[in-house]
């Protein structure tokens, strides 16, 4: 009877793709309960378990084939990922070029000196004369690829590029301030 409601049938429990992926994290929190219950220390497979029961926030999207209008919108974003991910594309060859441009520019020359004596110091080895001062970076600056993507991006959002474009006029050069 129990195997005629779950996989045989007209309207078989396990004949959705969403119950299937229901059932298998209601089968797996079930074992996490199990297991914890059992144990005394935490094994790594809690750790795994606990990951698969991340899955339980999909389950909303169940509603989904049951309002068809929903469903339209959904088919539609979906549809225009692909023309997104070529725009996308773009932006971020463009983002990488202006990158590896503020790289060449601006590498090493976005510190500066921090402390009571900033303010008459003009480079690294003066600011380190005081073992209260410190040579600090900027927080976006363009040292790596990675560093200067991010700079980009602050850039291209129009918040906080004021502080980043200050910081590229007041460069001087390496180890200087």
């Amino acid at each position: 009877v129990m195997a005629k409601g779950l996989w045989y049938g007209r309207n078989a429990y396990f004949k959705s793709g969403w119950n299937i992926m229901d059932g298998f994290v209601v089968g797996i929190s079930l074992v996490d309960v199990l297991l914890s219950f059992v144990a005394e220390s935490s094994p790594k497979i809690f750790g795994i378990l606990r990951v698969f029961r991340l899955l339980r926030s999909l389950r909303p999207l169940r509603v989904i084939n049951r309002a068809p209008g929903l469903k339209l919108v959904v088919q539609t974003l979906l549809s225009s990922l692909r023309p997104i991910g070529n725009i996308v594309l773009i932006c971020c060859t463009f983002f990488i070029i202006f990158g590896i441009l503020g790289v060449q520019l601006f590498k090493g020359s976005m510190y500066y000196c921090e402390g009571p004596t900033a303010s008459k110091v003009r480079n690294k080895f003066e600011c380190l004369q005081d073992p209260r001062n410190v040579w600090q970076n900027r927080k976006y600056n363009f040292d790596n690829l990675g560093q200067a993507l991010m700079s980009l991006f602050v850039l291209s959002s129009k918040d906080g590029w004021v502080n980043i474009m200050y910081t590229g006029l007041d460069a001087v050069g390496v180890d200087q301030q």
